[in-house]
């Protein structure tokens, strides 16, 4: 039926373009139009005109979606649901591809989210709360009061809409309310070029309550640090904002807990670093990832290290196992001596600390206790960070120079050391 297609919303044929191709013909020549020139007036509006044919654009892309799925057809021609293959033939993250088949199938079944989202009177994500917050319990509930919830989301902030749905079909659930289970916590990390890792993901009940209780207590910690450190180094320290707090919270807590079995030890890195015979500095993760090279330094200072050595061919050459680590009892004096973090001000203690080499491993430096000190992994690497430096003083303090020519005093058992 050339010239035409289906509408989601009653199954009647309307009127259509003649090719679908003209569709990105119309939007690239919206994404090529020179906005320098344009008016302030004229600015505001092309911003309206194109989120409301985003907005329809993106229900016409939920249409052919949900009827794809519903027929089989990328199972049948391609072996991939539509969700793998909408992924995999275009290039798309899986998270996106998920939700962009949650939303057709909300269009799919509620006809009056179908057209709110059609003429632009909500977005993609109002269709997305709505499919995320029903269940079989209210699935009748919503299906008749689709048009209200559509309603209510007229000249209201997405948040505070959002809430209010999730808090009126929790109230008309008749068991009270989602009950969690695990399968409803969902998790998805992905890899950059980098080797920064990206999480996405979703926590219920109790497992969302204590997750976010111990995120933000620990981000709260993590400022009073930052706070103290910007007084004893302004300008050297800045404090990171709260979502760069709650993500180092989160691996703060992570290696505390690997390292929960182990009495009297620091949380230490066990990871395989994949290290060329012919470029050493081109340090990688055992999946092929390059590691910043500070972040390698970091790593490499008190790790438990299997570097394995490669030659041009990627044939393993060496593998060495633990290699430059301070030995137990190294360690428990390192730890008697500093009693904690020897970065001033620092409350954390010794346990929870990495044994930092102050003149660096690969620069000949000695793994004596003379040469070792106790850090935190948040001040273990302040230290490597380019402009700082570290020098081991009379008596075994160390001195630690910021980047602006300071000098910072390092401390004992929480009592910083006097200059002379």
């Amino acid at each position: 039926m050339e010239g035409q297609f289906t509408s989601h919303i009653d199954g009647r044929p309307e009127d259509g373009p003649e090719d679908f191709g003209e569709l990105g013909v119309l939007a690239r020549k919206a994404a090529g139009l020179g906005v320098r020139g344009l008016a302030e007036d004229d600015l505001l509006s092309m911003v309206e005109q194109v989120e409301t044919a985003h907005r329809a654009l993106d229900a016409a892309m939920a249409h052919a979606l949900g009827e794809l799925e519903a027929r089989g057809t990328t199972d049948r021609r391609f072996g991939h649901h539509t969700k793998g293959w909408l992924g995999t033939t275009h290039g798309l993250h899986r998270t996106e591809c998920a939700r962009r088949m949650r939303v057709a199938s909300v269009l799919r079944s509620l006809p009056a989210v179908d057209a709110a989202l059609s003429d632009g009177r909500i977005t993609t994500d109002h269709a997305r709360v709505i499919a995320d917050a029903m269940n079989p319990r209210v699935v009748d509930l919503v299906i008749e009061i689709a048009e209200l919830l559509v309603d209510m989301a007229q000249g209201v902030r997405f948040e505070t809409w959002a809430a209010e749905v999730r808090d009126l079909l929790r109230a008309a659930d008749p068991d009270g309310g989602h009950d969690p289970s695990p399968s409803d916590n969902r998790l998805t990390m992905d890899i950059g070029m980098d080797a920064s890792l990206h999480l996405e993901g979703t926590l219920v009940g109790d497992w969302a309550t204590t997750f976010r209780h111990a995120v933000e207590a620990r981000a709260d910690q993590l400022f009073e640090r930052y706070t103290r450190d910007r007084e004893r180094a302004p300008g050297d320290l800045p404090i990171p904002t709260r979502s760069a707090l709650r993500a180092m919270a989160l691996a703060e807590l992570c290696r505390e807990g690997l390292a929960a079995g182990a009495t009297g030890s620091a949380p230490a890195v066990d990871v395989t670093l994949v290290i060329p015979g012919e470029r050493p500095d081109d340090v990688r993760t055992a999946d092929g990832h390059h590691l910043h090279r500070h972040t390698a330094d970091t790593l490499c200072c008190d790790p438990k290290i299997r570097a394995l050595v490669i030659d041009s061919l990627g044939v393993p050459l060496d593998l060495g196992r633990e290699i430059r680590l301070a030995n137990r009892d190294q360690r428990r004096a390192v730890h008697r001596r500093d009693g904690g973090c020897v970065f001033p001000g620092c409350d954390a203690p010794a346990g929870w600390t990495d044994v930092h080499h102050v003149i660096h491993f690969e620069h000949d430096g000695p793994t004596d206790i003379a040469n070792l000190a106790c850090l935190c992994r948040h001040h273990h690497g302040v230290v490597h960070r380019r402009g700082w430096s570290m020098r081991t003083t009379e008596g075994q303090w160390f001195e630690i120079g910021t980047p602006s020519g300071g000098v910072l005093q390092s401390q004992r058992h929480g009592r910083q050391r006097q200059p002379g």
